[in-house]
Parts: structure tokens; C-alpha cells; sequence
């Protein structure tokens, strides 16, 4: 028989006979481990894949795309160069061309072209068309490079034209208008997709536009506006293309380069502070200058335009683009320095 033995333990005050209990197995326990009641800390959000090139970056990368303007006879255009360093003895890419009845035979030396492309990062066979006033289309071809004369005044004019470096290029058909500036392109696309415009008025003046119009700018911009002339119509529909020079508020100068039909109005507009003698351009006063529109191409991206912008200094290039329902230049860095 097994003796159960029980044992009774009683606390009485003042002692401490949990202390002198021997060690067992409960001794040094950590106490139970509380569950967290913190929430467990956020991921970090995952960083955005860094935006692609847009569609009117893609075109912009492979259209070529160049300007050039015409020698006092209208027969050859330039595009002046003045990086290239030149050599002992001139660079010509070829002396003369042979013109067949219906094509051009282009006799590159392909040594030295390929010296010339090395020496400027300019290759002078991309381009074929020259675009001149009202989308005139020319063809073209590249003649020679010529280094630049002690002559040399740094005027980019027709009557300094052959002082100038650069690649100069014939043309086969008719004579180029002189002195004027013409897009150098290659590309079909942007010629296929060319909207066909005019002049808006007798030789080519600028009339002002319709009374109709111009108050629908005044309530779209919410602005006085001073004059507004057409510089180009559309010959299928009824768009135009103007510029619109806005009341002035306080020192703040305002004028549009608008393009308008019937689904859209698309304007860029060029702000500035008022200067008696130079608001926009050198020694042009108040007045934003002269325009004259060279191309206007519809795509899917929406609307491109290509204007000069003439004033008493010189001329500097607008290429602008169709974005978010209105007109964003892109930066081509080509203008034409006449002296005042």
C-alpha cells in the first residue's frame, strides 16, 4: 500500500517562505510574452517605373529636320556649320552633280563624306526636301561643304552667303525664294501628313481676322486684345492659323500664335515684360515681329506647326507641337543673326 502524504504549506506573516523553497523548475522564467498590440509597419510603396519618350519625343528623334536659307539667286540654300574645323585644303564633298531627266545622281566621295559626318555629326545626305512659305516643297541635294571666307561678316544673309561655313545644297527645278529660310527634311511621313495651306490675303499680306473670331479669343483668354492678323488659311475646311497681340496688364506683355478650326483652338503663348524698345525681340519695341508659316502637319499625337520669327536682329525658328489642348514649343536652337 502506498502512503499518500500531502503537504500543506501556510504563509504566515512576516516570512517569506517562497524564498527558501528549493530551486525548481519554474525558477528564472520569463514571464508569458504579451502579444504585440503594435501593427506591423507599411511596405515601402514601390518606386514608379521613370516615364518613356513620348510619342512626339519618338517622332522628333528620327524626323531630320534642319534649316537653311537661299542665296540672292534663289539657286542654292545653306546650312551654316561653324563647328567643323576645316582643313589645310578645302573639304568638297563633290564639285559638281550630274542631273539626270528624272532623278539626281548624287557622286559622293565616300571617303571624305564619311570624314565630313566624323568632323560635324551632321550627315548631309538625309535631306531632300526643302519647305518653304505656305508648305511650298522643293527638291534638293547636297552640293559641297564650304569653309568659311575672311569675308565674313557673321551675317546669316543671302548677301553673305558665300563667306559662310556650312553644307550647301542645290536645288534642281525652280529658283528657291532668296534670302528666305526653308525646313531641310527627308522624312515622307512628315510631308505626307502636311495639312495644304495658303496665303490668306492678295501676295501674301496678313489681314486682320473676322470680327467673330477675334471675340471668341477675347472670351477664351479672357483678355483685351489690340489687333489680330491670319497669316495662313487651310484650303480644305476652315482653319487658320494668326497671331494675336493681347492688351497689356500692368508690366505684362502678351501675344498667341493661334491655330483655329472647327473642332479645336490651339494657342502658344509668349509672355513678357513690357520694354519700350526690346519687349520680345532687339530693338523691335512693343511689337512681337514678323511671322511666316512654313508647315502644318497633322498626326495622331495632334498638330505641328513650323514658323519663322523674323524681327529687326534677326529670325529664330518656332516648331510647335500639339500637347494637352494646346501648342508646346520644342527647342531646335537654329536662327539667323542679321544685325540691326
Amino acid at each position: 500500500m502506498v502512503a499518500t502524504v500531502l503537504m500543506v504549506v501556510v504563509a504566515l506573516p512576516g516570512c517569506d517562505i517562497l524564498n527558501e523553497l528549493p530551486p525548481g523548475p519554474t525558477e528564472n522564467m520569463s514571464p508569458p510574452v504579451q502579444a504585440s498590440a503594435q501593427e506591423p509597419e507599411p511596405e515601402e510603396p514601390a518606386k514608379p517605373e521613370p516615364a518613356g519618350p513620348s510619342a512626339w519625343e519618338l517622332r522628333f528623334e528620327t524626323w531630320p529636320m534642319e534649316f537653311g536659307f537661299a542665296n540672292d539667286e534663289g539657286s542654292k540654300l545653306i546650312r551654316t556649320f561653324y563647328e567643323y574645323a576645316g582643313s589645310d585644303e578645302p573639304v568638297e564633298v563633290i564639285a559638281e552633280v550630274e542631273l539626270a531627266e528624272d532623278a539626281i545622281e548624287e557622286e559622293f566621295d565616300p571617303d571624305v563624306a564619311a570624314e565630313l559626318r566624323d568632323a560635324t555629326g551632321f550627315d548631309p545626305d538625309r535631306f531632300s526636301l526643302a519647305v518653304g512659305r505656305y508648305s511650298d516643297i522643293w527638291p534638293i541635294y547636297f552640293s559641297r561643304w564650304q569653309d568659311e571666307s575672311r569675308g565674313n561678316n557673321g551675317r546669316e544673309t543671302a548677301y553673305n552667303f558665300n563667306n559662310l561655313p556650312g553644307f550647301v545644297y542645290g536645288q534642281k527645278e525652280w529658283n528657291l525664294s532668296n534670302n528666305k529660310t526653308y525646313l531641310m527634311t527627308g522624312m515622307d511621313t512628315l510631308i505626307d501628313s502636311m495639312v495644304a495651306i495658303s496665303a490668306p490675303g492678295w501676295r501674301g499680306n496678313t489681314p486682320p481676322m473676322a470680327e467673330e473670331t477675334v471675340e471668341s479669343i477675347k472670351e477664351y483668354k479672357e483678355r483685351e486684345v489690340v489687333w489680330a492678323k491670319t497669316l495662313a488659311v487651310t484650303m480644305v475646311g476652315e482653319g487658320l492659323i494668326g497671331v494675336v497681340l493681347f492688351e497689356q496688364q500692368e508690366n505684362d506683355m502678351l501675344f498667341s500664335i493661334v491655330y483655329m478650326d472647327e473642332k479645336k483652338s490651339l494657342f502658344w503663348d509668349n509672355h513678357a515684360e513690357y520694354d519700350e524698345s526690346s519687349t520680345w525681340r532687339a530693338d523691335a519695341g512693343a511689337e512681337p515681329g514678323d511671322f511666316e508659316v512654313l508647315l502644318l502637319s497633322r498626326f495622331d499625337e495632334g498638330h505641328l506647326l513650323i514658323l519663322t520669327w523674323a524681327a529687326a536682329e534677326g529670325e529664330t525658328i518656332l516648331v510647335l507641337y500639339e500637347d494637352g489642348g494646346s501648342f508646346v514649343q520644342r527647342e531646335v536652337g537654329s536662327a539667323r543673326y542679321w544685325g540691326a
